[in-house]
């Protein structure tokens, strides 16, 4: 939220967004770490909504997703079958995982795609391939899953309707999302990222040191591959059930259609892939935003599954039933911030009109380092950095109990904050409301 925060801010003021919120101290151009060029294309809302303005972009563009599934369904189903489908999207867990913590560009990517299949299936090629940017746009792996979606849907029309699908657009829609995303990941952000600061790849180290070692991997060790789908190679014992997890929660929220609409199935590969052949755990289960392109892709398929649905009889019951299990699965936490239904979640535990009043005394040009919760609110300005990065900052923001102290462990943090007043480096400007904040001290600054 803090890194994508101080992007709007920096495109909104016509500058490149200069990536100064990493641990490693490093700066570079973001897009070297996440190509997302749609965060210039939103920054102007800076001005309107401030450092609220990612966060209202990702609810708008939910709400803009499920109204897609609606119209996809209303096409497809009768009398209010398209609203229940639509319910059902907004059912799912990853919806409110995705919701729970953070802004991601691949939320806002995902969105674009019950519209990007809507006009494909139309034959509307001006909006199609308009959906198609814009899904690009938002990051660099959306563009292998537009390629697997087209792919999918070449396969769906090749048996149902070979004679009436746009093979041309078709082609060339897929082969353009495998050469971007080429460009983009081995040429384009590496000029950008010269020194491999966030190396995103990394997470899948134990199949390949590069994109063609992983394939490589990928395409000649197939068991590896399964088993990888439930457990790790490295025998986690943690593994087991954070990916079963996900198979339930999918089978869960009408899964099941995958079955019956295969082709949907291949439009998920690579989103199952990226997650279960990670070796980073936060990957594999319900949690963050890593699921988000689920929702989407089981509320189009259950639409074609209720749509040709030969026991009639059964569909009112499936449909019913599922939206009941995706709620009420979905109401088991999936996170620490997923349970809006709980007054609980609504309750910060902090002073937060104390704290924005103090937040407010530090000059707006001014080079800050802040706690992680807190780089988002004091991300409208040139530089700012995230503790325990200090470099040049002439204020040191920090909460000093209340949060999540990342990148410090919580029993390790008191003491590094006593270690900090006692340094001589700081003067406390103040300290009130869980709040910290120091000033540098000239002769403690450091010359970047």
């Amino acid at each position: 939220m803090g890194i994508y925060t101080h992007g709007i801010y920096s495109y909104s003021h016509l500058h490149f967004h200069n990536f100064t919120l990493g641990l490693e101290g490093v700066e570079f151009n973001h897009l070297g770490n996440h190509f997302s060029p749609i965060i210039a294309l939103i920054s102007p809302l800076y001005y309107l909504f401030g450092s609220y303005t990612l966060l209202i972009v990702q609810i708008i563009a939910i709400l803009f997703g499920g109204w897609g599934v609606y119209q996809f369904a209303r096409e497809r189903l009768e009398g209010i079958q398209p609203a229940l489908m639509m319910l059902l999207f907004f059912s799912m867990w990853g919806v409110y995982s995705a919701l729970g913590y953070d802004f991601h560009a691949n939320v806002v990517a995902s969105m674009f795609v019950p519209w990007f299949i809507l006009f494909y299936e139309r034959g509307d090629v001006k909006k199609t391939v308009l959906m198609f940017i814009l899904v690009l746009i938002c990051k660099e792996n959306m563009a292998v899953f537009m390629a697997a979606i087209v792919a999918g849907l070449g396969v769906r029309n090749f048996f149902i309707k070979p004679t009436e699908t746009n093979w041309l657009l078709t082609v060339i829609l897929f082969v353009s999302a495998i050469v971007y995303f080429g460009v983009v990941q081995m040429v384009i952000m590496p000029s950008l990222n010269t020194e491999g600061i966030s190396n995103h790849l990394g997470n899948y180290s134990q199949l390949g040191n590069n994109p063609r070692e992983i394939i490589e991997t990928i395409l000649t060790q197939p068991r590896d591959m399964f088993y990888l789908m439930f457990e790790s190679l490295k025998e986690d014992q943690f593994s087991f059930k954070l990916k079963t997890q996900l198979h339930f929660m999918v089978l869960m929220s009408g899964g099941i259609a995958l079955i019956y609409r295969p082709h949907y199935l291949i439009m998920l590969a690579p989103i199952y892939a990226q997650k279960m052949f990670s070796s980073n755990m936060a990957h594999w289960g319900v949690y963050d935003q890593y699921s988000i392109e689920f929702a989407p892709i089981i509320a189009l398929a259950f639409t074609e599954w209720m749509q040709n649905l030969q026991l009639k009889q059964l569909k009112w019951p499936l449909l019913i039933g599922t939206i009941a299990t995706a709620t009420l699965f979905n109401w088991h936490p999936t996170g620490p911030n997923t349970g809006f239904y709980k007054s609980s979640h609504y309750e910060a535990g902090l002073d937060v009109p104390a704290i924005n009043r103090m937040l407010e005394t530090i000059p707006d040009d001014a080079i800050v380092s802040a706690s992680n919760v807190l780089c988002p609110h004091l991300a409208g300005r040139e530089n700012i950095y995230l503790y325990p990065v200090v470099k040049d900052a002439e204020y040191v923001v920090l909460l000093t109990e209340g949060r999540d102290p990342y990148p410090f462990l919580p029993k390790e943090y008191p003491e590094h904050l006593k270690q900090l007043r006692e340094s001589g480096k700081y003067e406390v400007i103040e300290e009130a409301n869980n709040l910290l904040i120091l000033k540098t001290k000239p002769t403690s600054l450091e010359t970047p």
